[in-house]
């Protein structure tokens, strides 16, 4: 699936062309339905809603793939944003229950690669070696990564060429503690249900790890890492992103 507005986005200024030409963004979901107890989860609706207008009225063109080659939209996020506007209208332009699989796409070709959050993503995100291989290849080839909310728990098992975990040494946020015990899902998410919340995991990994506050907007960016911590903070992290290529 690609959606694109006709004009063109700003890239990033080089030295040896003045061109510029349209970003190309990759927007990762989960395909997990449901939590281990059999409750209904997914990909959270603004999670992808505003970030993917953000994008578009930039300009910029859009793909969507996942882990599997579906997707499931998270119930709960349909009832709480059903007065929200783009979440509305997103729901009715946009289908991803069925997109191609990360590991069938070529993310070469993109420079920004953006992991979805939901719940869903801590049973697949975390141990994906095609989302493993994205990120490093994507980081290497000194090219953006980002992730929302639960999403940066794609970054749990990422290594680089020396060994080292990419996040090391990095300012990081994503799902707080505090909102997951909000949300009563700290048990859920944490050992041996799930892989760990991300307030706990990425620490061990050598980040640093950022709370903006329970459901308050909350961006880190460390050079071409970008991580929003909830879904208010979506929207901000894809401003943040098209900032980066107009400065």
């Amino acid at each position: 699936f690609s959606r694109s507005r006709r004009r063109e986005g700003k890239g990033r200024k080089t030295s040896s062309a003045k061109t510029q030409t349209m970003v190309r963004v990759l927007m990762v979901y989960t395909s997990v339905s449901k939590f281990p107890d059999g409750e209904p989860t997914g990909w959270y609706l603004p999670e992808a809603a505003h970030p993917y207008y953000k994008f578009l009225e930039a300009g910029w063109s859009v793909d969507f793939c996942s882990i599997s080659g579906t997707t499931n939209l998270d119930p709960s996020s349909i009832e709480a944003f059903k007065e929200d506007a783009e979440c509305v209208k997103f729901m009715k332009e946009v289908k991803v229950d069925v997109i191609p699989k990360l590991g069938d796409t070529d993310a070469s070709g993109y420079d920004v690669l953006f992991f979805v959050g939901g719940f869903g993503t801590m049973w697949d995100f975390p141990d994906s070696p095609d989302v493993q291989a994205a990120i490093k290849a994507q980081w290497n080839a000194g090219k953006i990564v980002a992730a929302v909310c639960h999403g940066p728990c794609c970054l749990f098992n990422v290594k680089l060429d020396d060994g080292t975990y990419l996040v090391a040494g990095k300012e990081v946020t994503a799902f707080t503690n505090g909102e997951e015990v909000y949300c009563s899902k700290m048990e859920t998410v944490s050992t041996p249900s799930g892989p760990g919340s991300n307030e706990d995991v990425l620490p061990t990994r050598g980040a640093t790890f950022k709370d903006g506050g329970v459901f308050q907007p909350n961006v880190c960016v460390a050079g071409n890492l970008y991580t929003g911590q909830n879904p208010p903070s979506a929207g901000p992290l894809a401003a943040a992103i098209i900032k980066s290529f107009a400065a």
